[in-house]
């Protein structure tokens, strides 16, 4: 029996790289596959697969090593320019926006990162060109993940106001989703409530043609694509949600919009990258919405044990831990 994330991987990846790349990968055993979280390739590098704990070499017949050797597989431009290519559905010009932005989603909500030749206007990008550098993040749906987390987001059968912490690679988008499937619908002495996710990246729902892929919950509408900025307070007015999930705060104008969606009384659980609370002072964004106890409770996630692994838990207005150290999601 294949496994569902090495299922999903064949389904929804496989068929956007080039025909050399797709022999190499579809060669690597299910047992290996399950385990992937990125896919890297670099023009002219060998190619290279990652899990959460090291990163490994694929050869021409989907053997994963350690070390290097002649043997393994060398990404080419050519590999470079046909994925780029499929990813975009041959219309590279259609997905301008999304690779001004530096990254492109894949149907299944997974991520592929850009690098390349960057034109600015003035202190904006206008474009990334010769693309030499992709990398695909797997996306992940763990239900259940979030069923030790979610009693700690909760007074008195009020959501509070929460911000989940982290470092790349380390579960925030992954127990984003179950916490809205679980807020959502409801589970065991959690009453479901109206929700709204704002999905910028496309990464918490996975929305094809506007449905989400992943459970996102049963009573949850989806905002695909929508910056965070128009997305708040377009939802606020046209879909009346009780609780919004949205992921990465940080950018220009993003406090401001947190404190609009706090000022009409609805409830707000997002992400933002970074190592810990002190980490997030040193952005002006994240640091208006520490000063201002904007967020009742924020949760540090990290790998130590794991993707998603829960450092802590901290009291948004004391600033005391409520937790510390547990792993659920493998």
């Amino acid at each position: 029996m294949v496994n569902k994330t090495a299922e999903k991987i064949i389904k929804d990846i496989f068929p956007y790289v080039s025909q050399e790349l797709y022999r190499v990968l579809s060669r690597i055993p299910v047992s290996s596959l399950k385990d992937i979280e990125e896919i890297r390739l670099r023009a002219e590098k060998p190619l290279i697969v990652q899990n959460y704990r090291n990163d490994c070499f694929v050869d021409a017949r989907g053997v994963l090593t350690a070390s290097f050797s002649k043997d393994v597989y060398i990404t080419t431009q050519q590999d470079i320019s046909r994925t780029l290519e499929l990813m975009s559905r041959n219309s590279v010009y259609a997905y301008q926006d999304e690779i001004r932005n530096g990254f492109l989603t894949l149907p299944g909500g997974h991520r592929v990162g850009l690098a390349g030749r960057v034109v600015l206007s003035g202190n904006e990008v206008r474009n990334i060109k010769d693309i030499s550098g992709i990398n695909i993040r797997i996306a992940r749906e763990v239900p259940g993940c979030s069923n030790f987390l979610v009693p700690y987001l909760l007074s008195g059968g009020e959501v509070l106001n929460t911000l989940l912490i982290s470092p790349p690679q380390c579960g925030k988008t992954t127990m984003l989703r179950d916490i809205a499937r679980i807020i959502s619908s409801g589970m065991g002495t959690v009453k479901g409530r109206k929700v709204a996710i704002i999905d910028e990246r496309s990464e918490i729902a996975a929305c094809s043609k506007g449905i989400p892929q992943f459970d996102v919950g049963l009573r949850t509408d989806v905002l695909d694509a929508c910056p965070k900025t128009i997305g708040l307070s377009l939802v606020i007015r046209t879909i009346s949600p009780e609780v919004i999930i949205t992921d990465e705060l940080g950018s220009l104008g993003d406090s401001g919009a947190v404190e609009s969606v706090m000022n009409a009384g609805v409830k707000i659980i997002a992400s933002a990258h970074g190592y810990n609370v002190t980490s997030l002072k040193l952005r002006s964004e994240t640091l208006k919405l520490i000063e201002s106890r904007v967020f009742e409770r924020y949760v540090v996630l990290n790998s130590k044990c794991g993707p998603g692994t829960v450092e802590e838990i901290i009291d948004g207005i004391t600033m005391k831990p409520l937790f510390r150290r547990i792993s659920h999601v493998s």
